[in-house]
């Protein structure tokens, strides 16, 4: 073993994996690029591959990116020992799988430890994901094996009471029930630490769009706190709760896959380290959501229930058609206000959207048994018209560091907009969703949270031509006259 000092770069490559050391260094330890060492500090250990560098760091240093300082909270100047890294043992369970055996519990153990250390790379993942979520290639045990492993090694909770959630596998543009589901749930002071993802493909994940309310990143003894407290949260499920999926859904972006047996894993290892014991799961079917058949569907609600059969997580699947969106509000700020538009009962509210929220909330209502069969909805829609589930929501605002006084008419919207108007007379009839989509990421979704579609009309609502379908916000004037000329060429309005 040999010792550097840690040197932090003011760099962000992506990867937390790789660091820097001096050529000097290099030839002293007959180090090369692309080698891989095992760094050791503060009892804690991961290995790391190396680059050479005659400029970045002196002799006697090894840099570190930003994404290492802020991963492993290693301390600028702090010793690091340093030694070869021998191959993981994960390494052998891909190959076994590669080969197409079954493996233990203890071998997908070690995989997503090792995803979770860094101590397997982008590659290594990718074979494991390639062989392990081919159709059928991955067995109920050895999912239910997968599930448990990822939510083993990351932090778990117990809040000494009944959890409930609500998830949706997505897919629909809009859809931002969670929020008004949580609102009510909780308003029955019913447990409900709800964990959201952010947008990977769509132009919002839920995470996204209440960041715009509150702050949704917290550490695990935070959100502990939190839900102690006031019964609910509303934060990022991100790198913290079960962590080796944020690498896992990395590496599906970038192969351009996700897998139904990788998503119900990604999905439900987060449930188990919340503990969670009452589950309400929507999924959405349509020819331009995530999820295009009913078949399909009844094969990821199998799975589901597998799951939580062996987790003893009571559960509810419900699958329902989907044509368009839910909603009018598409992007992280117009999104955020037709949730406060719903809580705060205004006139202008998207009804599918409450609606929506209605639904599933009286699902999980009676399914934790706090309503009879077919109660749920009366109760729910109550806890929205008598103000009970705005004050839950204002409330945990408050707690995660936002302003509960926010209303949907304080939201602010770009001044860069324009409208896009209808060259026909006639009737909605169907919304491309994914196109849809696609026109929110060109003018900035997610990423820059003023940018979406607010459809001025949606499916079965009447329009004549020179009217306004639908209202484009971008963040400047460049992505909006990029998205004015993309919008001539997509195909997001059927009218007939």
């Amino acid at each position: 073993m040999f010792f550097l000092k840690a040197k932090q770069l003011d760099i962000k490559t992506g990867n937390s994996w790789i660091a820097v050391i001096n050529e000097v260094d290099g030839r002293r330890f007959d180090l090369k690029a692309g080698d891989e060492l095992v760094l050791n500090w503060r009892n804690k250990s991961t290995d790391i591959v190396i680059d050479l560098t005659s400029s970045l760091v002196e002799p006697g240093e090894i840099g570190f990116f930003q994404d290492v300082f802020s991963h492993y909270e290693i301390k600028n100047g702090e010793l690091i020992g340093l030694e070869i890294a021998r191959h993981p043992v994960s390494l052998k369970a891909i190959r076994k799988k590669l080969l197409g055996e079954r493996l233990t519990y203890k071998e997908i153990y070690s995989i997503v430890s090792d995803i979770v250390e860094y101590r397997l790379d982008e590659v290594e993942i990718a074979f494991f994901i390639a062989s392990a979520f081919a159709h059928k290639n991955f067995s109920q045990k050895e999912i239910y094996y997968l599930t448990k492993a990822m939510a083993l090694t990351g932090p778990t909770f117990n809040f000494g009471r009944k959890v409930a959630d609500k998830h949706s596998t997505g897919g629909l543009p809009g859809n931002r029930v969670t929020p008004i589901i949580v609102g009510i749930i909780g308003s029955f002071n019913i447990c409900i630490p709800k964990t959201s993802s952010r947008a990977i493909t769509s132009a919002a994940g839920t995470a996204d769009t209440f960041e715009v309310l509150a702050p949704v990143t917290f550490k695990a003894k935070e959100i502990y706190n939190l839900v102690k407290k006031y019964n609910a949260c509303l934060v990022w499920g991100g790198e913290k709760i079960a962590p080796a999926d944020d690498r896992i859904i990395k590496v599906c972006y970038r192969l351009g896959i996700e897998p139904y047996s990788k998503m119900v894993v990604s999905i439900m290892a987060k449930k188990v380290a919340m503990g969670v014991k009452y589950l309400v799961l929507d999924i959405p079917v349509g020819k331009t959501t995530k999820i295009t058949t009913y078949k399909k569907a009844e094969e990821i609600k199998e799975l589901f229930e597998n799951l939580a059969q062996r987790f003893k997580i009571k559960t509810k699947v419900v699958i329902h058609r989907a044509k368009g969106p839910i909603g009018r509000g598409i992007g992280p700020v117009l999104e955020a206000r037709d949730i406060l538009r719903v809580l705060e009962q205004k006139e202008n509210r998207p009804k599918d959207l409450e609606k929506k929220a209605v639904e599933l909330s009286g699902e999980l209502l009676e399914l934790i048994g706090r309503a009879r069969k077919g109660e749920g909805r009366v109760l729910a829609l109550n806890s929205l018209k008598n103000g009970k589930a705005l004050l839950k929501i204002r409330e945990i605002i408050k707690a995660q560091g936002g302003d509960p006084n926010i209303t949907s008419d304080k939201i602010n919207l770009s001044n860069y907009k324009c409208n896009f108007l209808s060259t026909k007379t006639g009737k909605i009839i169907d919304i491309n969703n994914k196109d849809l989509v696609e026109l929110c990421r060109i003018l900035g979704a997610p990423f820059r949270t003023q940018a979406g579609v607010y459809l001025d009309k949606t499916i079965g609502e009447k329009v004549k031509k020179g009217e306004t379908l639908c209202t484009l916000y971008a963040p400047n004037s460049n992505y909006l006259n990029l998205a004015k000329e993309v919008i001539k060429k997509l195909k997001i309005f059927i009218i007939k």
